[in-house]
């Protein structure tokens, strides 16, 4: 299969994903009752939710930046934040590249090794993992509700995705350490590919496990920590202050306990490769109302519309500007989609 086509495979999947999550969000819906709802909506109050958004991207920046300080200690903070903003511009264009042009981004910008940076974005995933985990287990005692009746698979779901999580942190976490097996491993299954595909194969896997060099400096662990829980602590203010917009916090229908229901369950459309979760997101924040707490469907895909709109085009607009404002050609950031692009320098040599 040629990369072409597999692309085109790929976006196609993609489109089908967020057409099908829509139709299931907005069937049956009274679009003039819905543009009503969208018309009396209190837009002040859902502006607020972009400060805390804002906040959780500055966050993960200064995250990154721990994780990072193995590879180089004095980054620019200001560097990091415009790499994320990049990131979730093309996260909001095409599904799930801004995990790659954000290493080529700090590339660029630092002059450090793309390929080490990739590897710290694994890093990230299983932070934002065991933190959704974190979340998910909190569920029963903000909410006790119908729950099993309406999402029956969530915790077979949580339950599986603590198991890989943890497998996979164990793993690379070892073979971090014993670097000897690693190359090992390697031989073994490079041994049948040509001189430069094994090299390629070697940076890959050198990069994913560059991501885990923080583990050796314990004094990162409290901060990284820390930051996590602000970040998604953040998250759950960004779906709170939108509940004043239409009136459900007001008549006590939803609380601080319900965002973060909402921002447990919603993640999980954020897992899906759409476009900035364009469709598994209403789905998921729709359902969750109406079906968890008893709001009017209207009111509900109001809501999922309203901050889903906010945060797409506020995370849209602040990526144009840095991709303009650090001459980030997007013709060149597009090209990091291929791995090969970023494991092209191979591996990174432990300091």
């Amino acid at each position: 299969m040629t990369r072409r086509l597999k692309t085109s495979l790929n976006y196609l999947f993609s489109t089908f994903l967020t057409l099908f999550f829509l139709y299931f969000a907005f069937r049956g819906t009274d679009f003039r009752s819905l543009l009503d709802e969208l018309a009396n909506a209190n837009y002040w109050w859902a502006l607020a939710m972009i400060p805390p958004l804002m906040l959780s991207h500055l966050c993960r920046a200064w995250r990154w930046k721990y994780l990072l300080s193995p590879i180089k200690k004095d980054l620019k903070y200001r560097n990091l934040f415009s790499a994320v903003s990049v990131g979730y511009f093309f996260n909001n264009v095409l599904p799930k590249v801004g995990e790659l042009v954000r290493p080529y981004a700090i590339g660029r910008l630092e002059g450090i090794s793309k390929s080490a940076a990739f590897g710290t974005l694994l890093v990230e995933r299983i932070f934002d993992i065991l933190s959704f985990l974190f979340l998910v287990a909190l569920i029963p005692l903000v909410y006790t509700g119908p729950l099993k009746q309406t999402f029956p698979w969530l915790e077979q779901l949580g339950t599986w995705i603590t198991v890989a999580t943890l497998s996979v942190l164990a793993v690379l976490t070892f073979l971090m350490v014993r670097r000897d097996v690693m190359m090992t491993l390697l031989n073994f299954f490079t041994r049948r590919l040509s001189p430069k595909r094994a090299q390629f194969v070697e940076g890959i896997s050198h990069s994913f496990l560059d991501g885990f060099l923080f583990l050796k400096e314990p004094k990162q662990y409290v901060p990284i920590g820390l930051l996590s829980i602000l970040v998604w602590g953040l998250y759950i203010f960004m779906i709170y202050f939108p509940f004043y917009a239409f009136g459900l916090a007001q008549n006590s229908v939803l609380d601080l306990r319900s965002a973060v229901v909402l921002q447990a369950i919603s993640s999980i459309g954020y897992m899906a490769p759409t476009p900035g979760a364009t469709g598994p997101y209403h789905y998921f924040t729709v359902q969750t109302l109406t079906k968890l707490y008893g709001v009017q469907g209207d009111i509900a895909r109001s809501y999922a519309v309203v901050t889903h709109a906010l945060g797409y085009l506020s995370t849209t607009l602040i990526g144009l500007y840095f991709i303009f404002r650090d001459k980030l050609h997007i013709t060149e950031l597009l090209k990091a989609r291929s791995p090969q692009e970023l494991g092209a320098e191979g591996p990174m040599r432990e300091p």
